[in-house]
């Protein structure tokens, strides 16, 4: 029956976590989707294994790899690559890459459940076990970082084995336990540096068997240090040769994490990651942990304390720093888990001792799911929102369907370059075609183009000749990112926009009420000429008919969680300033640009060259 209930567990949570894992495909992924991890694991079929990048460990960019290369070599018959090879369809049309990725972390994550509770049935016993199980596995934050490609619960699995290791270690003393220990964390940090506080477990222990057993625990302490240092270069192995540039990149990275606040994020350390752990982990579950906490440091303070001291040390450790995000404290929900199966299971305990003994199984099974009612009800509704079009693709496609290619429309950071692509999956558009070689212009020296152009509809449904393939927006010559973009908008912006004839002006929520958030004189006031001098056009909205919109958070407006949502996506406003000559074509300079830059530029044609 434990099998049938854990595999019950396991196989809902990996359905939770793939269902509709291909959303905003082919648009629209995370920007740390994007930078960090799957790009750089489509690198290294093109330019060796070596990530090139320490600010994060490389164990998911080698896993990834791993099973990419055996997709789409040995089983590269069942896996076809409509463009040939990895790279090139990466290019092309990545959609089928993205949701491998994402899939690969669901599985991962699934794999730290199993992983949970194996430990924790070794620790108590398997009713323990199933509830850590239950709980982790439908935790709204894990899930939902199960359907990002980014690496956080990837160290899930090693520290569900790592705190088997260090307890067993406390008990029993033998080396290979110390060896589990070590390893396992090794592995937890392999995929997130701070999953590397799992080494605190193992020290706990060892200082505790130092009076029994002095020269075990030493040589247990050594062993499990060298094989956590093994493991983790093992998974990290360039890092080795490139040490410099792995402490640089570190030390550059904890420093913006200590001592540059995110603009628009004042909430306090404390406040936030108790406040996560409410939604992110459950309003029942969450004091449920801390319940367990209470009764197993009261049961022994050193294995209470063995237990409590990785998450303790992460949320005081994340709480000092001035950047904070919910999903950063994942490390420590394998251990929140247990310690919240070890308060169920003792509540159904005390309550059927006192009704009837032989039905504590159902008592623990009736807790368990009123302790995962909210974060199960939480991944069912964020699954179905995932499976609504993105409100940046709705957008797009209005844009698209009302304007001819190479629209100036000034577009605020919330979407990544494939959205201005006119092909983002993959195949040329119907309106795009080669022009007639009796229709090339000579270059300014003299010289014919090396290759046909490209013809396509350009505004008023004349047709354009041009020597570079079009894309389906003009977008701006460079880019500023989304923390960033309060420091180029101020009121003369607006100037600047019918000057070089962006007429039309794009803005997400998420990017426009984080930067009102600062209080910026500049920002507020090129937000209210924008809406006095203009007419809005289209608004999409996220939100059910009716509902509250919900105020910005650096957690809650990416990953919909609150009820309020009805598709992804920030709310898209497409605005139309008055007395502005809309152009189209390529812009001569960045918009909006930065105030240093000088104040002239030459004014741009008005659509390039015509037919």
């Amino acid at each position: 029956m434990q099998r049938i209930l854990l595999a019950l567990i396991l196989v809902l949570g990996l359905v939770l976590r793939v269902w509709h894992n291909d959303y905003g495909l082919p648009y629209i992924w995370g920007v740390d989707e994007g930078t960090h991890f799957a790009s750089r694991a489509v690198d290294m079929f093109r330019e060796g294994f070596d990530p090139g990048y320490y600010q994060n460990p490389a164990g998911y960019t080698y896993t990834l790899f791993a099973v990419l290369r055996v997709m789409y070599g040995p089983l590269g018959v069942v896996f076809d690559l409509p463009w040939g090879n990895v790279t090139e369809q990466f290019n092309k049309d990545p959609g089928q890459i993205w949701v491998v990725a994402r899939s690969l972390a669901a599985v991962l994550c699934v794999a730290g459940v199993a992983a949970t509770y194996a430990a924790a049935r070794r620790i108590w016993g398997p009713r323990e076990g199933l509830v850590a199980a239950a709980v982790l596995a439908f935790a709204f934050l894990p899930v939902s970082y199960s359907r990002i490609a980014v690496t956080d619960v990837g160290a899930l699995i090693g520290v569900a084995l790592s705190i088997l290791g260090s307890l067993r270690a406390l008990e029993r003393g033998r080396l290979r336990d110390y060896a589990l220990a070590g390893a396992a964390a090794g592995l937890a940090l392999a995929f997130k540096y701070t999953a590397g506080l799992m080494l605190l477990p193992l020290a706990v222990a060892s200082l505790a068997r130092l009076r029994p057993d002095r020269g075990r625990a030493l040589l247990g302490a050594g062993l499990g240090g060298a094989l956590a240092v093994l493991v983790f270069v093992a998974l990290n192995p360039y890092l080795v040769g490139s040490l410099g540039s792995f402490w640089s990149e570190l030390r550059e990275q904890a420093s913006v994490a200590a001592d540059q606040p995110k603009p628009g994020q004042q909430q306090a350390g404390i406040a936030y990651y108790l406040d996560s752990l409410t939604w992110g982990f459950g309003w029942l579950a969450a004091p449920a942990a801390l319940a367990g906490a209470v009764i197993e440091l009261r049961r022994s303070l050193v294995r209470g304390l063995l237990l409590v001291a990785m998450p303790v040390a992460l949320f005081a450790y994340l709480c000092a720093q001035s950047r904070y995000f919910g999903r950063w404290l994942l490390p420590a929900y394998p251990l929140l888990a247990m310690l919240c199966g070890s308060a169920v299971a003792r509540g159904a305990e005390l309550v059927a001792a006192r009704t009837r003994p032989a039905l504590v199984g159902a008592f623990a099974a009736a807790l368990t799911l009123l302790v995962v009612a909210q974060p199960l009800a939480s991944d069912l509704r964020s699954a179905v929102v995932l499976g609504r079009d993105d409100t940046r693709e709705q957008v797009r496609d209005y844009l698209t369907r009302e304007f001819a290619p190479e629209l100036r429309v000034s577009v605020e950071p919330a979407v990544p370059g494939r959205w201005y692509r006119n092909n983002p999956g993959g195949s040329l558009p119907g309106w795009l075609r080669r022009c007639p070689r009796s229709l090339h212009w000579l270059l300014p020296g003299g010289r014919p183009w090396e290759r046909p152009g490209w013809s396509y509809p350009g505004p008023g449904g004349r047709r354009v000749c041009a020597r570079f393939r079009p894309g389906q927006f003009a977008r701006p010559d460079g880019g500023v990112r989304a923390s960033a973009y309060h420091l180029v908008l101020a009121p003369e912006v607006i100037d600047d926009y019918r000057f070089y004839g962006y007429c039309h002006v794009l803005t997400f929520g998420t990017v426009r009420e984080r930067t009102a958030l600062l209080g910026a004189a500049a920002v507020d006031g090129y937000y209210r000429r924008l809406e006095r001098e203009s007419d809005v056009v289209r608004r999409f909205s996220p939100y059910d008919r009716g509902a509250r919109p919900a105020p910005f958070h650096f957690d809650l407006s990416f990953n919909y969680y609150p009820a309020a949502y009805h598709r992804p996506g920030p709310v898209a406003t497409v605005y139309r300033l008055r007395n502005c000559r809309q152009a189209y074509g390529s812009p001569v300079i960045q918009i909006p640009r930065a105030r240093e830059l000088p104040p002239f530029a030459p004014r741009p044609s008005e659509a390039g060259d015509q037919l």
